[in-house]
């Protein structure tokens, strides 16, 4: 039986991987490097975005340069008062009030508040502004604790000019009670007085009184359905 013999190598070289050029030996142990380590610098810059998102800065910055342009004013806000995007436009030279824990959104459009001289407005506690709300000034407007104001709302207590001849400028507080809720882009017109707990559809033109626990939609608001709470209900 004939038996085939494999001559050995020569040489070690002959059983060798195949030699490499110089230049891209470097470019093989990047390429069989662990996967991990290559994004480390991503992973770092996620974290990074993570905690700036935690720590708002910019909304901090907001929030303190509000606080000492109302200071100039003679306000000083109440304990956790915060702003976010943007910084509130405040003019006129009558009172605020501003409770604890209120926070004015202005991440789109600013809060614009008009309050002349001799009037008053008072934000109480927990009570939110969203982005691009107007309060509008001239008598008195109260927003209660806890209430939600949506975006783009107009409380006015004023109609600025008679409409007929003869006729005088209207001027009227107007008042919203505890965990009044507001939707986006809701006007309240001078003198009105909203109970404790309602709601109030978007696009709503309050033109009366609504009293407490209901619900009002249309131009002008009318009633709607009652709201289904107890007494000491807060809207997250």
């Amino acid at each position: 039986m004939a038996t085939t013999v494999v001559p050995a190598p020569s040489d070690a070289a002959d059983c060798a991987v195949p030699l490499v050029a110089p230049d891209s030996r470097a470019d093989m142990a990047a390429a069989s490097a662990p996967v991990a380590s290559r994004p480390a610098h991503a992973a770092d810059g996620g974290r990074v975005a993570r905690w700036l998102g935690m720590l708002q800065p910019r909304n901090r910055l907001a929030t303190l340069t509000t606080r000492l342009a109302l200071r100039r004013r003679g306000v000083v806000p109440g304990a956790r008062f915060f702003v976010h995007g943007q910084r509130p436009r405040i003019v006129g030279a009558g009172r605020l009030r501003i409770g604890t824990r209120v926070n004015l959104r202005g991440d789109v459009a600013p809060v614009r508040i008009e309050v002349a001289r001799g009037a008053e407005v008072i934000l109480a506690d927990r009570a939110f502004l969203n982005t691009g709300v107007q309060v509008i000034c001239h008598s008195a407007i109260e927003i209660g604790p806890h209430c939600r104001i949506g975006p783009d709302c107009v409380l006015c207590d004023t109609n600025h000019h008679p409409v007929h001849e003869g006729d005088a400028v209207r001027v009227a507080p107007i008042r919203l009670g505890r965990n009044v809720w507001l939707g986006r882009g809701v006007i309240v017109l001078p003198g009105m007085t909203i109970g404790d707990h309602a709601v109030v559809a978007a696009g709503s033109v309050v033109a009366a009184d609504i009293p407490a626990g209901e619900v009002w939609r249309g131009n002008p608001a009318c009633f709607a359905k009652a709201v289904r709470c107890s007494p000491d209900f807060v809207r997250p």
